[in-house]
């Protein structure tokens, strides 16, 4: 993401806006360094690389992403399909007809786990870090 910082040569003087970069963490447990490190040596022997250009905001590259983002992305969606495939798990257990124990501990981590998430979400729109 690109912004204008102001830059003054002296105090007093106007300042001038030059572009500049948001620095960004790069994740060193994240799934886009761990492809990095896999194919460290292809990309060092072998001529591979994505490279979309200079930012497009018209044409045929004003859709292309760099690699990391496509998956950081995939990395996200998959996540989502996780949590989707247990909340699946959890119906097919809890229905009508179960145990009440089974009944009461869902309840119980249902509850406990929405909790967490809406302090979670809510801090998180605030900017504060959650817990």
């Amino acid at each position: 993401m690109m912004t204008v910082k102001r830059w003054a040569q002296s105090p007093g003087a106007s300042s001038i806006g030059k572009p500049a970069i948001h620095p960004a963490i790069v994740d060193l447990k994240g799934k886009a360094y761990e492809l990095l490190r896999q194919n460290a040596g292809r990309f060092w022997m072998d001529d591979l690389y994505r490279n979309p250009g200079p930012l497009q905001f018209d044409g045929p590259g004003a859709d292309s992403k760099a690699v990391t983002l496509c998956v950081e992305d995939q990395d996200y969606m998959g996540g989502i399909k996780k949590l989707q495939e247990y909340l699946d798990k959890v119906k097919n257990i809890v229905k009508p007809g179960c145990s009440r124990e089974v009944l009461k501990a869902a309840l119980s981590v249902m509850s406990s786990v929405t909790d967490v998430l809406s302090v979670m979400s809510s801090t998180s729109s605030n900017g504060q870090t959650p817990l």
